[in-house]
């Protein structure tokens, strides 16, 4: 098992690709040893609700699960999705893994974790329909399973500096969001995720009294990233999804995958972008990174087009001139922003309508959820290659140093 699963031309990146989006996956089964008692009931809810890994890929029940011991030659590493894929749940093999997928550095979101984020923060009748058999307050049980997933990332981060958890950051008040960001950040944490669905610290994102914290990341380098998961909460209701066309679809386990929830769900993850670019975040702190994941790529450039326009009027409606940005809202996007593609999405055909994209777009290969794809690297860079290897290398190496620098 090497790198050469990857076509010729990508194999000469192969050991300095930088991928900006992968998963801990640990199975249920091993959820209470390894993050602690604190995930008792979200392991339960996972293992009684008659649902396995054998139905659905990305169902943390494995019923014969032993240890993260698949080997690596079964098959192409690009191909076992799932807690069964190696690496995982064992960081360690996980460094394997990446030399055979000729990957560098690699940022790695919660499965896990996620969990219980999204405990922590929907209700029971919108927790994706496994969640809503935690019983209790929902807040404290979810914020309880963040923490102690963090002290398991902190562990993992220590391991190899090729390997960043992102760890989640969920705070009542601006106090607590600082508390929680400096302590990841003392104990070598490099990249933390905000749920995209609240305000941070129950403040909008532009909001001057976030400000410290925002230089605190950007003085630190610390990828600030906003990744798929628990958007429902952004909707005051989600009865508009619910239709009988929209029904008996996959649940992935971040996101459904009906056809309204899929036309939506970057929605979020979009607000919050430009609550940050129109409010002037970027322009007071320049050197903060925003990785922004698993939520497509292909809203980006019409949001660009659509500030600017906004941006260019704003004198005309009045607006004082002292809060009108000095640049266009797409310059900071291009500066401060960094995107991971579904493998699907046509990234060449979007770069060549916004070429300002082209310095923005990184290689995400999502392992190991099964919306990843089985061959990421190959086909999107068959999306790009007609670009010429220029862009190429901006792609799968240079533009993905923002959110992994060395």
């Amino acid at each position: 098992m090497n790198e050469e699963t990857l076509v010729p031309e990508l194999r000469a990146f192969a050991g300095r690709m930088l991928d900006v989006d992968s998963h801990e996956m640990m199975p249920a089964q091993a959820w209470t040893a390894q993050l602690g008692p604190d995930f008792a009931p979200l392991a339960e809810s996972f293992l009684t609700n008659g649902e396995t890994n054998r139905e659905n890929i990305n169902h943390p029940n494995v019923p014969d699960f032993v240890a993260d011991d698949r080997d690596l030659a079964e098959e192409s590493v690009w191909r076992v999705k799932g807690c069964s894929a190696p690496g995982a749940l064992d960081v360690q093999r996980r460094l394997e893994v990446m030399d055979a997928m000729g990957v560098a550095r690699q940022l790695m979101f919660p499965t896990a974790g996620a969990y219980g984020l999204m405990t922590a923060i929907l209700p029971e009748d919108n927790a994706f329909g496994f969640l809503e058999k935690v019983r209790g307050d929902r807040r404290a049980i979810g914020k309880a399973c963040v923490a102690a997933y963090n002290q398991w990332g902190i562990e993992a981060a220590g391991i190899s500096d090729r390997i960043r958890p992102v760890l989640p950051v969920l705070a009542d008040d601006v106090t607590e969001l600082m508390e929680i960001t400096r302590a990841l950040i003392a104990s070598g944490v490099r990249a933390v995720w905000l749920p995209s669905c609240v305000p941070p610290g129950g403040l909008s994102p532009a909001h001057y009294d976030l400000d410290p914290f925002w230089e605190l990341l950007a003085a630190n380098k610390i990828a600030a990233c906003l990744h798929v998961g628990a958007e429902g909460q952004f909707f005051e209701t989600m009865a508009w999804g619910d239709a009988r066309p929209f029904e008996n679809f996959r649940v992935l386990g971040e996101f459904r995958a009906d056809p309204w929830w899929l036309s939506v769900n970057h929605w979020p993850t979009q607000n919050f972008v430009q609550s940050m670019l129109v409010g002037g975040v970027f322009e007071r702190h320049r050197e903060l990174v925003l990785g922004v994941l698993e939520t497509g790529c292909m809203w980006i450039g019409p949001m660009m087009e659509h500030l600017d326009m906004w941006h260019g009027n704003m004198r005309a409606f009045g607006t004082a001139a002292s809060v009108v940005l000095p640049e266009k809202p797409s310059f900071y996007a291009k500066r401060n922003l960094r995107i991971a593609p579904f493998d699907f999405e046509p990234i060449g055909t979007l770069i060549e309508r916004h070429p300002e994209t082209v310095d923005m777009l990184c290689f995400a290969s999502d392992y190991p959820h099964v919306e990843g794809g089985k061959d990421p690297a190959n086909r999107l860079y068959h999306s790009i290659a007609h670009l010429g290897p220029e862009v190429v290398e901006k792609f799968f190496v240079t533009n993905g140093e923002a959110l992994l620098p060395a």
